[in-house]
């Protein structure tokens, strides 16, 4: 490809040029954001959370506060993927569980990263049960 200088351009040239570059990227981004995320890359973010749960009940039987945190925090941002999700197919029920369950995996997390494993694991009880409540509405068959 060949190189441009574009400081051979007159600075209003260079101005046109730097909103033409500026306007196609809005553009390409809007495009991006506005394509929904696959069932494949929600079952994925499903397996993935499965994950995490595990690593969270490994990190308290280890008493590893850290680790409980870190697992709760993966699971809140799973959670945000998967609220785009549902979003996207207009399934508000999903929606609103999904929203309850983040709020409650963050919840968990800053009460691990506080130390507090029991107030965390009491948090994470509450978590998988809206976790397990979203599963039984079958929402993947929509």
């Amino acid at each position: 490809m060949p190189r441009v200088n574009f400081f051979r351009f007159g600075r209003a040239a260079r101005t046109g040029l730097a909103g033409i570059l500026l306007l196609t990227l809005t553009s390409a981004i809007r495009v991006a954001a506005q394509t929904p995320p696959s069932a494949e890359e929600h079952k994925a973010w499903m397996n993935d959370a499965s994950d995490a749960e595990e690593d969270f009940r490994f990190a308290v039987t280890d008493k590893n506060a850290r680790a409980a945190a870190t697992a709760l925090t993966k699971i809140e941002g799973l959670m945000q993927k998967t609220e785009d999700y549902w979003t996207a197919k207009k399934a508000n029920d999903g929606v609103a569980l999904t929203k309850e369950t983040r709020t409650l995996a963050s919840q968990a997390a800053a009460a691990a990263a506080k130390g507090s494993l029991s107030d965390a694991g009491a948090g994470f009880e509450k978590m998988t049960a809206k976790c397990n409540a979203c599963h039984e509405l079958h929402l993947e068959k929509r």
